[in-house]
């Protein structure tokens, strides 16, 4: 017995074969003409009740049979600005009573269906508008075939939409993207929160990792740590950038889209270079440039907010934030990226000069930190051993450094770097004699050899310094170009100008830019000073290879005349030390820490004395920034201008030095009238180029 409780078999006698399916049989004994018609569907689709397939797809052709009446409430049709609800289609027309059957459905543009709601037999009114027709409703029946997988695709995107949307909201409420920015020239292993991923050299990549406490950590390809920070990783819709070491060039600006430009459109934009950890809200376009155009209204505009890289044609990105940086004075920010780049280049000379001057500009502990980190990776190169002897120096603590490097003298007797590290913490004579003995037993030691040609030029011994230095040069060109400012000075002091002449063209033909300016240099103080050629013809070699751009901070320290007014401190100070020292002393405040390494020895030790003489707290603080003496020896320095009873010891200052110190303290009205002559002379005598202080001489007023 079959359970027909909407008499289903007594209307449509041909379903009583086609129960024999499971599904058909449920369907009828459940009373849903709808879920009748949908098991006979299926049953067709899925091949089953072959040998009633005729029977089947009669009744599947009409819809009727199994209709519904109708529910209390008539159905929503109209439109607003093209959108709403309507009744599409006429299927199974019924020409005797003119009714058929229409899809009710949502509509875009008035006819464009978007959602089907239902189908129902109906009959139109008379009406020669399609849009606007009053309609009978009759029954509702099955949807058709295309309208009901159309609905169940729409049903099913909207919850994959909604499923989506909770998932992602879930997951945000776990996990958020950080930016990482490599400002490297090598790609680097990031791995923050868990997750880990490979940068490439000068790029930004997205990490997406849990949110909360996160240990930050970059390293290398050769296993070089170069970050490790803790980073607070939190909700919300504020872009985090994680700044390697700080070393990329990360800026943020306003755009300014406006119906009518002006002048203000747009504003200066902020650099985060030297900044690890970067958190920023309201921005708009995060590492994509911003749309070249926008609507906006008439008179009006609009700003969005662009986070990018700031770039420049030609500069890799650490030397743009470094060139940033030192712009605003902030030298000492740059460590963090520079020591990177130092180990990551493998010590390079060029990289731990600037990471040098950074560890100067960064504070106490800084320049000695360093300096331990270089000697740790680079134990046997001496060079590494002198960075830390000098940075231990400069903090005071040389009797320990002496007791360190006396041990390893001794444990190491045959060792010529050895005795050369300890030979050179003596003092004064002690270290000259020292470094003589040492040249006896170790002949061919490049560094014991430039140690003893510098002795000899401090001394005076101008003829045994340059028989030393050329020694030197034949075992090793490369360290003796190091010292090649002393000894032009000592070949010109021999009356042997044109031999210096000479040596510089030679070396002029160097591939090595910074050599060549050295030489450039020398060669325009030698030949004012002799007479012998023309002074300015090196550097005009330079400047003619530069597409005739003037080097003005050469030429002034060159004492050559300009081109071009001076734009830093530091070269207006060179150029007006020998003429009139209120002016350099102005001059001397607003000194930038980046501009301290590029002041003469002889221009910074007449300036700072002057400060010292005549009390000039501020110049004499910002001067002191510079490590031109070491603390004790600034000392001495300090009260041998100031006309106290000190000496100058001429085992370790060099002659330029000397020579403006003994101008400056003949400037004191307070000694006697013999001694100031006397040091006149000798700033005179120990001035051999005759450049600043022989000027300062004939130029500062009494």
């Amino acid at each position: 017995m079959i359970r027909d409780p909407a008499e289903f078999l007594q209307r449509i006698p041909e379903l009583r074969a086609l129960c024999e399916d499971a599904g058909v049989r449920r369907a009828v004994e459940r009373g849903d003409p709808f879920k009748l018609y949908r098991a006979l569907r299926w049953a067709r689709w899925l091949g089953r009740l072959r040998s009633h397939r005729q029977v089947l797809d009669t009744l599947l052709r009409q819809r009727r049979l199994f209709a519904r009446p109708l529910k209390q409430g008539g159905l929503f049709l109209g439109t607003f600005n093209g959108f709403g609800a309507t009744l599409l289609g006429s299927a199974e027309p019924d020409a005797e009573d003119g009714t058929s059957i229409a899809t009710h459905a949502v509509v875009a543009l008035f006819a464009v269906p978007l959602l089907p709601l239902g189908a129902y037999v109906v009959r139109p009114a008379d009406s020669n508008n399609p849009l606007s027709r009053s309609w009978t409703f009759f029954a509702r029946v099955p949807l058709g075939t295309l309208p009901w997988l159309w609905g169940r695709v729409v049903a099913l995107s909207v919850i994959a939409l909604v499923a989506t949307g909770a998932a992602r909201a879930f997951h945000a409420s776990r996990y958020r993207d950080v930016y990482v920015a490599n400002a490297f020239e090598q790609p680097l292993s990031v791995t923050l929160g868990g997750r880990t991923l490979t940068v490439a050299p000068r790029q930004v990549a997205t990490l997406t990792v849990p949110l909360g406490t996160q240990r930050a950590v970059a390293v290398s390809p050769d296993g070089v740590q170069v970050d490790a920070v803790e980073l607070n990783v939190r909700a919300g819709p504020a872009v985090q950038v994680w700044n390697i070491a700080g070393g990329m060039p990360v800026l943020l600006r306003d755009v300014v889209y406006s119906s009518m430009p002006s002048a203000n459109d747009g504003s200066p934009a902020t650099v985060y270079c030297g900044q690890r950890f970067i958190e920023l809200a309201k921005v708009d376009d995060v590492f994509v440039e911003p749309p070249l155009q926008l609507s906006t209204r008439s008179g009006g505009s609009t700003t969005r907010r662009y986070l990018g890289i700031a770039t420049e044609e030609g500069v890799v990105p650490l030397e743009l934030c470094s060139t940033y940086l030192l712009s605003q004075d902030r030298l000492g920010e740059t460590l963090p990226f520079s020591e990177v780049a130092a180990r990551l280049s493998g010590w390079g000379e060029a990289e731990v000069s600037r990471a040098l001057q950074a560890a100067l500009a960064s504070g106490p502990g800084a320049l000695i930190r360093f300096t331990r980190s270089s000697l740790e990776a680079r134990p046997k190169d001496p060079e590494a051993h002198r960075l830390y002897q000098w940075a231990v120096e400069r903090e005071g603590n040389v009797e320990e450094l002496l007791s360190e490097y006396a041990a390893r003298a001794r444990a190491e007797p045959d060792s010529a770097d050895a005795q050369y590290l300890h030979a050179r913490l003596l003092r004064g004579a002690a270290r000259a004699g020292a470094m003589e003995r040492l040249a006896e037993r170790f002949p061919d030691h490049s560094d014991t050899l430039r140690s003893v040609a510098h002795h000899r030029y401090l001394a005076g011994k101008w003829e045994g310094s340059v028989k030393a230095w050329e020694r030197l040069r034949a075992l090793d060109a490369e360290t003796a170009t190091n010292s090649l400012d002393e000894q032009v000075a000592a070949l010109v002091a021999l009356g042997r100008p044109a031999e210096a002449l000479a040596l510089l063209a030679d070396l002029f033909k160097s591939d090595d830019a910074q050599l060549r300016r050295t030489v450039a240099e020398l060669h325009a103080l030698v030949a004012a000073r002799t007479g012998q050629g023309q002074p300015d013809a090196l550097v005009a070699a330079l400047e003619q290879e530069h597409e005739g751009k003037p080097f003005t901070l050469l030429r002034v320290r060159a004492h050559l005349p300009l081109k071009e007014a001076p734009q830093f401190a530091g070269e207006r100070l060179m150029s007006v030390i020998g003429k009139e020292p209120g002016a350099a002393l102005e001059e001397a405040r607003a000194l930038k820490e980046f501009e301290l390494p590029s002041l003469t020895e002889v221009s910074w030790a007449l300036a700072y004395g002057e400060a010292v003489r005549t009390a000039s707290e501020e110049s004499e603080r910002s001067l002191s920034r510079a490590y031109v003496l070491s603390p004790r020896q600034r000392e001495d320095f300090r009260r041998f201008v100031r006309g106290e009873s000190a000496a100058l010891d001429p085992d370790e200052l060099s002659p330029e030095v000397r020579a403006a110190a003994y101008f400056v303290r003949s400037r004191d009205t307070s000694l006697p009238e013999a001694e100031r002559r006397k040091l006149v002379v000798q700033a005179r005598r120990d001035d051999g180029l005759h450049g600043s202080v022989s000027e300062a001489i004939s130029a500062w007023t009494p």
